[in-house]
């Protein structure tokens, strides 16, 4: 079984492999998938071999706490998140106030002593004591760090708050010395003047700044890293949490969660849909904009499909509920994001080796820099003790943790907002790398949808022969009477009607006898320019229909899928973006032939059956090509999941999202572009981010150990400045991964790139 818990306690990439490590070993656990930004764990495991009680116990080992994950509603996780942010930012508040307090307080008595300004000098007696007053309340707010941090160490599973604790608790117990080493010196005598050294040698200030500017820095951190989830609250927020439902005629208002499969549910204008279902009765003007992604307004009637998340314009209508729960479709793309943004990246497996050492080295780090300076200095304690501290609050494992993480999941996010839904990190991953794209024909290149294309009959005739298609349910036939309606030709009465099946139909209205079919129906009726058309159209792949009245050839309609209109565009883009294009279909090879023609593509290949898309791709992969594979997603399923990425082309909740690695909401092959293109921001803002954060912990530790101290350089670093370097290196990472919420979808049929919010 597959369970989500919630994880407290974790503050790091070192938290996350712990946590990831202490689940893993565990026997009859199959996966598990922890995450950083979004603070909880899904854990797939085999429920006859560990339960959910034994898992929680292991997080705890660990140094942290697991509970069963609660689902709750939009407005009531805001108001939980809302909460919390206050309560951090008071909390805050409070500790820069004091952390203020004591830096001026501190600076200031240091800079009076040392220019012999003595109506603002102090004894140190008076001066440490208010130091310690104004630090204890800084300790107290932030003594999660204390304890978390310790609490880790002591099992052999340090991680940030360790380096922060370590930092702080050694600057307190170092300045707690000085202070009883004065007041002995002050009782017996100071003869060296080391009353005045000691005093500057007081580490309150940094323990206080360490733990309050990291504070100030992980506040903003959350901050950002909460903006990297608002494509995830934007879709929450598309779902009402009442729904007015017809019980016993009467209409009464209930919770979403109370709706049950069959209840009736009453929408008017302006009223958003709960649940997905069918219209009983009423009509409704639908803005499924949200969901599909088109602007106009899809008029739905008696029999009609509601979308969840979509809105109700005009009218007024009562639909029956056909699934609750996490079964809708707004909550099936809400949970596809989710894990998308929870799942991980291959080149996240190397953060988290790194993880798991990084901490550890870094505290030996600090040891060895003690160790040296003392030698090099000549037991100098406080130049040691100063390079130490720094070494350990400088480095930044939260920026090595938050690099992959905070771009999957804003990537993610702005790909829903666009259309496209991402199923995994691995596949947006996958994506970047791709060299080959291979498309189905049949409702993926083209629309889908039979059309009149030609037409070759007496104006009189057409009235009589949309008629007697009418009559008939075979798509070539609703293609006709789609023209009729488009066209408004008027219908007549049909005195008899036939159907011929694989042949046509044959009819009577009034007095004349009708022959409506194909080459093998009319083949006796002929004549030499019919016979022509038939192999011209036919070269194009298009579908010809014979017209026989009263035993004579009258004319002709030429049926074809027409191309959509932003594939030709797309292809050229992808050719333009260096990958080569294949086109698969069951379709003869002359309709094959002639849809790559217009939608100029090289490679293509007709007459192809499921099984046999199946080995085009495998034999493409074989040659050593990156394959991503677009179909319906229903009977290219084989090829979908053979495929390197699979692409499941189609709209709402009609999409096959079983068998794909990625969804295009639109059926729009515009989109097809904008993933690779996405998928390409997204790893080059992952490779950025990880270089920072390992270039950033590869000169800050060296230069905090006071490597380039000596002459020429001499720059060094203080405790203060360092815990303000690694602030803001975290912070640095979530911005740069905020930059994808920039990212332009193509539209095409704007003839310009857009960022309009689709989900």
């Amino acid at each position: 079984m597959e369970e989500k818990f919630k994880v407290e306690g974790m503050t790091c990439a070192s938290c996350q492999a712990h946590v990831n490590q202490a689940v893993s070993k565990l026997k009859g656990v199959v996966d598990c998938n922890v995450s950083l930004v979004e603070k909880n764990m899904v854990v797939n495991f085999d429920e006859n071999q560990l339960s959910e009680d034994q898992i929680c116990q292991a997080v705890e080992k660990a140094g942290y706490k697991a509970s069963i994950f609660i689902e709750k509603s939009y407005k009531e996780m805001m108001r939980e998140k809302q909460a919390e942010i206050t309560k951090r930012r008071n909390r805050l508040i409070v500790t820069l106030i004091f952390t203020a307090a004591l830096m001026i307080f501190c600076m200031w008595h240091m800079f009076a002593s040392d220019f012999n300004w003595w109506f603002f000098t102090m004894d140190p007696l008076i001066v440490i004591p208010v130091q310690i007053v104004l630090l204890v309340p800084i300790l107290a707010l932030n003594f999660g760090y204390f304890t978390r941090g310790f609490k880790a160490l002591i099992t052999l599973k340090p991680n940030m708050d360790s380096l922060i604790a370590i930092g702080s608790f050694a600057s307190v117990v170092y300045g707690l010395y000085s202070f009883i080493y004065i007041i002995y010196l002050t009782i017996n005598g100071d003869p060296n003047g080391m009353i005045h050294s000691l005093s500057h040698n007081i580490y309150f200030e940094s323990a206080g700044t360490i733990v309050g500017l990291v504070s100030l820095g992980k506040y903003f951190e959350s901050r950002s890293v909460d903006k990297t989830m608002s494509s995830i609250y934007r879709l929450m927020e598309l779902s009402p949490e009442e729904a007015n439902v017809i019980e016993n005629g009467k209409e009464v208002t209930k919770k979403i969660e109370k709706v049950a499969i069959g209840d009736k549910i009453i929408i008017r204008p302006g009223n958003r849909i709960p649940l997905d279902g069918i219209i009983e009765s009423g009509y409704g003007e639908m803005d499924e904009s949200s969901i599909s992604g088109e602007a106009i307004p899809v008029y739905k009637k008696e029999n009609d499909k509601v979308i969840s998340g979509t809105i109700c314009k005009q009218g007024t209508f009562v639909f029956k509920v056909t699934t609750i729960g996490k079964d809708t479709t707004l909550n099936k793309i809400i949970t596809m994001v989710q894990e998308a943004a929870n799942s991980k990246a291959k080149i996240a497996k190397l953060v988290d080796k790194v993880a798991l050492i990084f901490v550890p080295v870094v505290i030996l780090i600090a040891l060895i820099t003690f160790g040296v300076w003392m030698i090099i200095s000549k037991a100098d304690v406080n130049t040691s003790f100063n390079y130490a501290i720094s070494v350990l609050v400088i480095s930044c494992p939260c920026a090595l943790g938050l690099a992959t993480p905070v771009a999957i999941m804003v990537g993610t996010g702005k790909g829903a907002e666009n259309g496209i839904l991402i199923k995994s990190a691995e596949a947006l991953e996958n994506l970047a790398s791709i060299d080959t794209v291979v498309f189905d024909k049949t409702g993926t290149i083209t629309k889908g949808i039979m059309e009149v294309s030609d037409i070759s009959l007496p104006q009189e005739e057409l009235s009589n022969i949309c008629s007697l298609e009418n009559c008939s349910d075979h798509p070539l036939s609703k293609a006709v009477y789609n023209y009729a309606s488009k066209n408004n030709i008027p219908f007549k009465d049909v005195s008899s009607f036939t159907y011929v099946p694989g042949e046509g139909i044959k009819g009577q209205i009034e007095d004349d006898a009708y022959l409506i079919g194909n080459k093998k129906m009319c083949l006796n009726y002929l004549t030499a320019d019919a016979e022509k058309a038939y192999q011209n159209l036919s070269n194009q792949g298009k579908t010809v229909m014979f017209v026989i009245k009263n035993g004579n050839y009258v004319g002709y309609i030429g049926i074809s899928d027409s191309l959509k209109e932003t594939s030709l565009q797309a292809v050229r883009d992808l050719k333009n973006l260096d990958r080569d294009v294949y086109m698969l279909t069951g379709d003869n090879i002359n309709a094959a032939k002639y849809i790559a023609s217009k939608s100029e593509i090289e490679h293509y290949i007709g007459d192809v059956k499921p099984d046999q898309k199946l080995d085009v791709i495998k034999k493409l992969q074989q040659e050593g090509k990156k394959v991503c594979m677009v179909g319906d997603g229903i009977n290219d399923s084989p090829s979908l999941i053979q495929a390197d990425v699979g692409m499941a082309i189609g709209a709402g909740s009609d999409v096959a999202l079983d068998s794909a690695d990625i969804v295009l909401i639109r059926s729009d092959l515009a989109d097809v572009v904008s993933a690779i293109e996405l998928s390409k921001h997204v790893v080059r803002t992952i490779k950025g981010n990880l270089f920072w954060a390992f270039f950033y912990n590869a000169i800050a530790i060296p230069l905090a150990a006071g490597c380039l101290s000596f002459a020429p350089l001499n720059i060094t670093l203080n405790p203060m400045i360092a815990s303000l370097a690694m602030a803001l290196s975290s912070v640095t990472v979530v911005l740069n991964a905020l930059r994808l919420n920039f990212f332009k979808r193509k539209n095409y049929n704007n003839d310009k790139e857009t960022s309009k919010n689709v989900i």
